[in-house]
């Protein structure tokens, strides 16, 4: 965006000082910034990848608690995260909406696949048997070095990255951590007025009818399921950012 000596003088010309001009030209040039929170099990940079194919002129970083239900390690990451929208994912979005406390006011908060309780028997949108959740915690202490939990969990939620990047998923004992937070976080409740809200018609997870009791401005988006890429798509293009 390039303003020449001529256009300075048009608008000195027009009672505009040349400081507001400034300003109003590194608002223009400012990037869009999000923070993003993870879901479990992912790869945080294919993540973040996902993310700025949804917004590619942002500047994007994602995080990924290792303790999820810490307030102090709450308050750390969203500290140094300041940003112009948050997005909270899955697993991530339970984590951002229990932590609110610690978003700046005046900025935009989304949750794309919703948790606000993850087991079918609390009756809060979530469809996994909590028997199938303390399952899954056993394979993943017993057997560390077994990927065919995790496998098994991108083959039914359509995750689909590179097979190099599992590597890059994070350690068991912060993987048992999550899931630990989704068996027993308190259900959020209050300050979510404010959140955008997305869910998959098709989530294998999540159940979209039952959530807009707690969400009510939720919006279930069709033909979609758990997968974070087309909720991002679907975000950017609501949001119009």
């Amino acid at each position: 965006w390039n303003v020449t000596t001529a256009s300075f003088s048009l608008f000195r010309c027009d009672g505009v000082s040349v400081d507001r001009i400034s300003r109003c030209i590194e608002a223009m040039e400012k990037k869009l910034t999000i923070t993003a929170v993870c879901g479990w099990a992912l790869p945080p940079e294919w993540f973040r990848e996902q993310v700025e194919n949804a917004f590619p002129d942002a500047k994007v970083k994602v995080l990924y608690p290792s303790l999820p239900g810490d307030i102090l390690e709450a308050g750390d990451l969203l500290g140094g995260s300041k940003a112009d929208l948050y997005i909270g994912y899955s697993l991530g979005s339970l984590w951002l909406m229990t932590h609110q406390d610690y978003l700046p006011k005046n900025s935009i908060k989304a949750v794309l696949a919703p948790i606000f309780a993850f087991t079918r028997e609390r009756n809060r949108g979530g469809k996994t048997p909590e028997t199938k959740l303390k399952y899954l915690m056993k394979q993943l202490i017993r057997n560390p070095e077994d990927l065919s939990p995790l496998l098994e969990f991108y083959a039914d939620n359509e995750i689909h990255f590179p097979e190099i990047l599992i590597t890059e998923v994070p350690a068991r004992g912060i993987l048992i951590n999550g899931l630990e937070f989704l068996q027993s976080a308190p259900s959020p409740e209050l300050g979510l007025e404010t959140f955008v809200g997305l869910v998959g018609e098709k989530d294998r997870l999540l159940d979209g009818v039952q959530l807009k009791a707690y969400l009510p401005q939720l919006e279930i988006i069709g033909e979609t399921g758990h997968a974070p890429g087309p909720l991002l798509n679907h975000l950017a293009n609501k949001l119009n950012l």
